[in-house]
């Protein structure tokens, strides 16, 4: 007697899963592809310095702010991106200024992502 023996079907990979910030990076790409030439001076003024200064104290004042928020469960992401826009212009180097902006960037795109997750 021949035992037949019954062939599986090749397995399947499961199905990717999208990465949600994909498609707001490609939208964040194509319009900062838009916005051109940006001027050569990452902070401007007369007295870029004080500038600086003036940034970093602002950013502490946020600090303060969105502690107090926090405390109250009130903390909203527009405090959050002020906070970190200053403390990255606030940078006193290159590489401080590059990285604030980075993290300012992924917050805004981590919003964006916030924002599109709530609307499905």
């Amino acid at each position: 007697m021949t035992e037949t023996t019954k062939k599986a079907a090749p397995r399947r990979a499961p199905a990717r899963k999208t990465d949600p910030f994909a498609t707001v990076l490609a939208e964040v790409g194509a319009a900062a592809r838009e916005i051109g030439d940006l001027p050569s001076a990452l902070v401007g003024g007369n007295l870029p310095e004080r500038g600086s200064d003036t940034y970093r104290r602002r950013a502490a004042e946020w600090e303060v702010i969105n502690s107090t928020r926090r405390a109250g469960d009130v903390l909203g992401v527009d405090g959050l991106a002020i906070q970190v826009a200053f403390a990255a212009f606030g940078g006193r180097t290159v590489e401080e200024i590059r990285e604030g902006l980075v993290r300012l960037g992924a917050l805004a795109v981590a919003a964006v992502e916030q924002i599109d997750r709530g609307r499905k």
